[in-house]
């Protein structure tokens, strides 16, 4: 049963064939298709480093204006950025993705 403006029940079962589904039904319906063809990419992390590389850039081109500042967030950009790909590269040859060294791991 669906409420009169057309939500499923508050009781959290989704709504019989032929009601109306909500917004949030639809999405988390096409979050799981879309979940189910992923290529296993963390798209996060991919972000990081454009963005790492697109800050490099702009405090490069500060650095090379005059702005002495600006070499301090060229390098923590930069260096964000090199982590990142070593992460993606380390995942991509299925390495470890924990800590390097585990708290009680035996040595």
């Amino acid at each position: 049963m669906t409420a009169a403006d057309g939500r499923p029940p508050a009781d959290g079962r989704p709504p019989a064939d032929g009601q109306n589904r909500g917004v949030g039904e639809r999405l988390r319906r096409w979050w799981q298709r879309a979940d189910e063809v992923r290529t296993g990419t963390r798209w996060s992390s991919v972000a990081t480093v454009l963005g790492g590389v697109v800050v490099a850039v702009l405090c490069l081109g500060l650095v090379l204006r005059g702005r002495v500042w600006a070499w301090i967030p060229c390098v923590l950009a930069a260096a964000v950025a090199l982590r990142e790909v070593r992460y993606l590269q380390r995942v991509a040859r299925g390495g470890r993705r924990g800590p390097r060294y585990q708290e009680n791991a035996p040595r």
